[in-house]
């Protein structure tokens, strides 16, 4: 009786996770786009790692930066908001109460790199920092709401089946 409670506990997280799981699941995706008025194409593979290259230096004065960023900023976190897994991190507070939250902090999100093609060096630099903060602080709130509503439900199937071995 306890390997199906394993096993349907191996499928649940198989479930929750599965997509996360590096080799379970990739996602390509081939985008067209116009580059110094000619049409170029990129295969997108969302990675855990990003690099800036700098080209050569470029004469950006700082009122241009920082509308740059502005822009940045605000195209990042309308992204997070829409890419982000809710249930997931509900799912994963409800089912590990101390660890979901914990876990969620120090879980580094995927970036849509297909969003920043052709951009500057300047705006990517701005849009992962502002992607990867409010992605951390959304995931933290479900996380958190999720354990919330877990750790009481919980305890209460704890002290049932602890009164119910007792008798």
């Amino acid at each position: 009786m306890s390997c199906h409670y394993k096993l349907l506990g191996f499928l649940i997280i198989g479930f929750i996770f599965g997509a996360h799981v590096p080799g379970f699941c990739e996602e390509n995706e081939r985008i067209t786009v116009e580059v110094n008025g000619r049409p170029k194409q990129y295969d997108v593979i969302e990675t855990k790692r990003y690099e800036i290259v700098e080209v050569e230096g470029s004469a950006v004065t700082p009122d241009a930066l920082e509308s740059v960023a502005e822009q940045a900023v605000k195209d990042a976190e309308k992204d997070a908001v829409v890419h982000l897994n809710r249930t997931l991190w509900f799912s994963t507070g409800c089912f590990f109460p101390l660890v979901g939250p914990i876990f969620s902090q120090r879980y580094q999100p995927f970036m849509p790199t297909a969003r920043v093609l052709g951009k500057s060096p300047q705006y990517v630099a701005f849009y992962y920092d502002a992607y990867k903060v409010k992605t951390k602080k959304i995931q933290f709130s479900w996380a958190l709401g999720g354990c919330l509503v877990g750790a009481p439900i919980g305890g209460y199937l704890l002290t049932v089946l602890y009164r119910a071995t007792r008798d």
